[in-house]
């Protein structure tokens, strides 16, 4: 577990480095706390019982993760550019709410634990430590990094959807 709140802290620092300090050196600390993450949770894993039925329901939440995180906007400019000219994107899962992966992730980290046995206290501290890191992102990194996100946050909810967010990503 300690390796995995260590890849939040890494995630954390990569935050600020693109919100503040702008080092090219600290660019990798967000996806090197991604990697130690998967890492972390991999080792935790029970192989021996796996459970078929959890096991596609966490393969459907991490695909979607994938995309949310990945798939659903430039990962160059979102994870690479550190610019001012990064923009808010508010189409799809993000026109539903500012975070949607916070809620993939904690489906994937409570199916994990039915499919292979992930402890029950890795899935919560990881789960947590998400929520939290989203909050921070959400409060201080982002209004200072992408361009227009406090006018996004006027309009779209963090965390819970609302039917017109809804609506919204059924619209295309």
């Amino acid at each position: 577990m300690l390796i995995g709140a260590a890849a939040f802290l890494l995630m954390l620092l990569g935050d600020v480095n693109d919100a503040a300090w702008h080092k090219g050196a600290l660019r990798l600390c967000f996806p090197t706390g991604l990697v130690l993450l998967a890492a972390a949770t991999a080792l935790r894993l029970d192989y021996s019982g796996v459970d078929a039925a959890w096991c596609a329901v966490s393969g459907a939440f991490l695909l979607v993760l994938l995309y949310v995180l990945f798939g659903s906007f430039s990962v160059k400019d979102a994870y690479v550019r550190q610019d001012s000219g990064r923009r808010v994107y508010d189409k799809g899962f993000y026109a539903l709410c500012r975070h949607p992966g916070v809620l993939f992730f904690a489906g994937l980290y409570v199916s994990l634990h039915y499919a292979f046995a992930l402890p029950w206290p890795d899935a919560a501290l990881y789960s947590a430590l998400n929520l939290l890191l989203a909050s921070a992102e959400d409060k201080w990194f982002f209004p200072r990094s992408i361009g227009g996100y406090d006018e996004y946050k006027k309009r779209v909810p963090f965390l819970i959807p609302t039917s017109a967010g809804i609506k919204e990503i059924f619209k295309k």
